[in-house]
């Protein structure tokens, strides 16, 4: 019995891990997508879909409304999307940086 749990253990501590990781990457990915949306004065729409739970990250940095027909077509998904703008990762960072200085 003691076998078991300790293997279960072990499993769960890599299941974490795994999802820190993924966590972090696609924190990365919508930082460096708003980066470059800010530097070159771009439209920046970027979808990221978790298989595993079915799950939808969007980024959208779109001041034009090119990338709507997408946004109206996702609301309907279930589960349902998370959508963040530009605008929410400026607070973010702005937060970030506060507590670092403090």
């Amino acid at each position: 019995m003691g076998l078991t749990k300790s293997i279960g253990s072990n499993y769960s501590s890599k299941r974490k891990s795994m999802r820190q990781k993924q966590c972090r990457r696609k924190t990365n990915l919508m930082k460096k997508a708003y980066e470059y949306s800010k530097m070159c004065d771009a439209d920046v729409y970027v979808g990221i879909r978790l298989r595993e739970t079915g799950q939808l990250y969007i980024l959208s940095s779109d001041s034009s409304g090119f990338w709507s027909f997408l946004t109206s077509q996702l609301v309907s998904y279930y589960p349902a999307p998370n959508f963040i703008t530009d605008r929410d990762l400026e607070k973010a960072m702005d937060n970030i940086k506060v507590a670092i200085e403090q």
